[in-house]
Parts: structure tokens; C-alpha cells; sequence
């Protein structure tokens, strides 16, 4: 069963607008986490095909870095999340025309 963490990708800016966060999966087995789906599948490279990991040193907090994994690969458009990327826009009235 994976683990899920969130990350902020993007704070509230006006009434309207509720930020943008990304879930990430991880598993962790002794210090390698292996990024996954939700359903526990390995994340692949697009471009190795080889599983996204990351290598945990002695005293790192694996969720600070299945967060930061998470950030990555949202930033490579690689969950369902990066799509708001060409969310409207809402701009405030500010008189001018």
C-alpha cells in the first residue's frame, strides 16, 4: 500500500481562487523510495523507462523528499493535477479599461 503525501504548487490568489496542490505516492522499502501511482504502481522515466526513486542518506525525512519528488514530477506534467496549468485566469476589477 503506498503512501501518499501533498504538496502546495500554487497559493490562493484572490476570493476566488483555491491554490493548486499534488498528491504523490511513494513506497519506501529500507532507504529507497519508489514513486508510484495510487494504485502502488512505479512512476517510469518517459525518456529511460526506468522507476522513479530517490536514494534516502542517513538522517533525511522521507516525506520532505517524497514531497519533493512529488513537486518534480508534477513540474514534468506527470499527474492529473499539472492540467489546471491552462486554468483560467481570473483578474480583479481594477477600473482601468
Amino acid at each position: 500500500m503506498p503512501k501518499a503525501v501533498i504538496v502546495i504548487v500554487s497559493n490562493p490568489v484572490g476570493k476566488k481562487d483555491a491554490g493548486i496542490v499534488a498528491e504523490g505516492f511513494y513506497t519506501r522499502d529500507g532507504d529507497l523510495l519508489t514513486m508510484t501511482d495510487r494504485d502502488g504502481n512505479p512512476i517510469r522515466d518517459d525518456n529511460t523507462g526506468e522507476r522513479v526513486t530517490v536514494r534516502l542518506q542517513p538522517g533525511q525525512d522521507e516525506k520532505a523528499e517524497a514531497k519533493r519528488a512529488t513537486l518534480r514530477l508534477h513540474r514534468a506534467g506527470r499527474d492529473e493535477v499539472s492540467a489546471a496549468f491552462n486554468r483560467r485566469i481570473e483578474y480583479g476589477r481594477s477600473g482601468l479599461a
